[in-house]
């Protein structure tokens, strides 16, 4: 069980001071902890935040929190400080137990839950010993009774404790109930802690400044188990105190008790919880053990577990006065099975057959009407999507894809409806990747029928096929010639080619008889000519020479006015400019113009190319600061700047505006001297650089 739900809050502020040894009741000195004590109406609960009541119709704590009228102090005996140990805690007279004398005859509460003690200084070496918390009868005067409970928590949650300036809580599972008089002793027992072995074992109960509790309240049992007022000057200490020893009261016990609604589901499903039966009225805080949702302090709260696991839940529920009572169960989270979906093949043709299987569960449901492991004929491309469940009801999906991929609709088609004898043809196959022809035929390769016939061809797309057929006649051809204006061009010029011999002619490469037309690369067409039913052929080579890629460079675009230009041509031999420029002679433009080079190769073929130059005033920065001084440079640059202030801001951002006042850039300024490295086109830009809602400073930015 989860003990230590609430743990209050006591920062310890501590000035060492000391006062003089000679008996028992004056061998000690102090350590004030002035700001000890909670003394607020509300007190932080840790984890919780709550404020307590020190007293309800139901319930109440003594002394809690401590009355503002207390000083509190930490006391030890010996020089220096508690050099033989503490007067509230374990030291050289071997005192076994420290307790606090309590009378609530006047309140109806009647049990004890659970009680607060603050200690000022805990160590030990074993932080696994333990420290006892025991409930004793107080209905006969200045006499220690029965005991009537007891609970224990280890050192090492004490140091805890201290190290965080915090109560220790001693929490009774069952309420101690109190004799008919009301009148107990809670006692500290040390007896499992040793001041005389070393390493020391150290621990002090913080009380209030002697004479604060008139008669004190606090007692000891010393080394021959004799119990003794710390007021006795006799046998104890001498001293009128009260210890920070709060006892939680109730009339009848806080109840924490819940059901959950199922406490065995799937990873990734809610369990549902309900807090009825706990005590009404109370508080509620669960604690689920488990991710996203840790913590909820709802009375009917639901908890998303996503991973599979046995997880604890446990309840607390306390009341006004802080006593609490704790409760859990536990939720078997499920593991959901690791579903497959596996293909025999993840790519086929129209009308093939594949299987698809679901492996990892117990049971499998397809959508798209697929059986499990059952052959079928997919009609498209599609994803199938499997269900997959466990013996243990959880479920979980996975998805298999196939692609189903259309026979290939293939055509035949032919260079020419028919031939003559010994002529050439050409047969082409579209609609797929690949074909295969029947009678010798190679695929778009010119061939001469030696007679009519038909020709089917197999056109094959990955794994898909088709097939087309074509007839090709072979008639007595006419002797054809095939003549040319010129056989060799630039690219992009026209020729012409005329075919003679025969009646009419088709041309092959896109050519048609007599007319012009530019070639676009070397290559060598083929006419056909007609007579009557008859073809022959005749080809003539024209030779396409290339054009140069002429380029026309400038060492810059944009140049200030007066400023001088190179301009240089690129991709051919020669080059001519316009405007009396010469080719990589450096000249001063007069204004912004556009100027054209022409390049010739060296196979006599020419283009021409332009570059615009820009010419500006170059007016440079135009600040208008406002409260910071902005420095951007350099100016003018390729689309790398910097800006530099040592003023701006965590809100303050650039943008950056072309010439038609369009926001082209804007970025957040991260520090004193920002980097600026953008891809911007050449030209003129205005800069704004904001802080704070207010346009700290406009440049006008020249990219080159």
């Amino acid at each position: 069980m989860k003990k230590h739900f609430l743990k209050i809050f006591l920062p310890l502020l501590i000035t060492n001071f000391a006062i003089a040894q000679q008996s028992k009741q004056n061998n000690f000195s102090v350590v004030n902890d002035n700001s000890y004590s909670s003394n607020s109406s509300a007190s932080k609960v840790k984890g919780l935040s709550a404020a307590f009541s020190t007293t309800t119709s139901t319930c109440m704590s003594v002394d809690f929190p401590a009355p503002a009228t207390w000083s509190l102090v930490n006391y030890g005996t010996g020089t220096p400080f508690a050099a033989n140990g503490f007067v509230s805690g374990p030291n050289i007279y071997a005192d076994k137990e420290k307790a606090m004398y309590f009378d609530v005859s006047a309140s109806a509460n009647s049990s004890v839950t659970h009680v607060y003690v603050g200690f000022g200084r805990a160590y030990s070496a074993t932080p696994s010993k333990t420290v006892a918390l025991r409930i004793y009868d107080g209905t006969t005067t200045n006499v220690v009774g029965a005991l009537l409970g007891v609970t224990t928590i280890t050192m090492g949650e004490i140091m805890a404790d201290v190290a965080a300036s915090q109560y220790s809580d001693f929490y009774f599972p069952t309420p101690v109930a109190l004799p008919a008089s009301k009148k107990f002793y809670c006692s500290v027992d040390i007896t499992g802690l040793s001041w005389s072995a070393s390493p020391k074992d150290s621990l002090s109960i913080v009380s209030n400044t002697s004479g604060q509790t008139t008669p004190g309240k606090a007692w000891e049992k010393q080394s021959n188990n004799a119990w003794y007022n710390y007021s006795n000057t006799t046998f104890s200490w001498g001293q009128n105190v009260s210890l920070l020893i709060h006892p939680f009261l109730v009339q009848s016990p806080v109840i924490s008790t819940f059901a959950i609604t199922n406490n065995t589901i799937c990873a990734g499903q809610n369990a549902s919880y309900n807090s009825t039966g706990s005590t009404t009225g109370g508080s509620v805080y669960w604690d689920f053990g488990s991710s996203p949702t840790a913590t909820s302090t709802a009375l009917s709260p639901s908890n998303l577990f996503p991973s599979a696991g046995t997880f604890t839940t446990y309840l607390l529920v306390y009341d006004a006065c802080g006593s609490y009572a704790v409760s859990s169960k536990t939720v078997l989270v499920n593991a959901n099975p690791t579903v497959g979906a596996n293909i025999t093949s993840t790519n086929v043709c129209a009308g093939t057959n594949i299987t698809l299987s679901g492996t990892g569960a117990n049971s499998y449901a397809w959508t798209g009407g697929v059986t499990n492991n059952v052959a079928f004929a997919p009609a498209s491309t599609l994803n199938y999507t499997v269900t997959g469940t466990a013996t243990n009801g959880c479920t979980n999906t996975a998805v298999s894809s196939v692609v189903v991929t259309p026979n290939p609709v293939v055509t035949a088609t032919t260079s020419a409806a028919s031939v003559c004898a010994g002529g050439s043809v050409t047969l082409n196959g579209g609609g797929a990747t690949s074909y295969v022809w029947t009678g010798g035929v190679t695929n778009n390769v010119a061939f001469s029928p030696s007679s009519s016939n038909t020709y089917t061809v197999t056109g094959t797309t990955g794994a898909c096929s088709g097939t087309a057929s074509i007839n090709i006649p072979v008639n007595p051809n006419p002797t054809v010639t095939a003549n040319t204006t010129t056989n060799t061009v630039c690219a992009g010029s026209n020729i012409t080619l005329t075919g003679g011999g025969a009646t009419s002619y088709t041309w092959t490469g896109g050519a048609s008889n007599n007319v012009a037309f530019a070639p676009s690369t070397s290559t060598t067409y083929v006419v056909t000519g007609l007579t009557g039913n008859c073809t022959g052929t005749a080809a003539v080579a024209i030779t396409v020479n290339t054009v140069p890629a002429v380029t026309a460079n400038a060492t810059s675009t944009l140049v200030c006015s007066g400023s001088s230009v190179t301009l240089t041509g690129g991709g051919a031999t020669t080059y001519t400019w316009s405007g009396s420029v010469v080719d990589g002679v450096a000249f001063v433009p007069s204004g912004t113009a556009t100027y054209t080079v022409t390049g010739t190769g060296s196979n006599g073929c020419s283009k021409t190319a332009t570059v615009s130059v820009t010419v500006s005033l170059c007016t440079g920065l135009v600040s208008n600061s406002n409260t910071v001084n902005v420095l951007l440079y350099p100016n003018p640059n390729n689309g790398m700047f910097t800006i530099e202030s040592k003023g701006f801001s965590s809100s303050a951002f650039v943008q950056v505006y072309d010439n038609l006042g369009k926001l082209v850039f804007i970025e957040s300024i991260n520090d004193a001297k920002h980097i600026i490295n953008a891809h911007f086109a050449t030209g003129i830009y205005t800069v704004k650089i904001i802080d704070q809602n207010t346009i700290q400073s406009i440049h006008k930015l020249v990219i080159e």
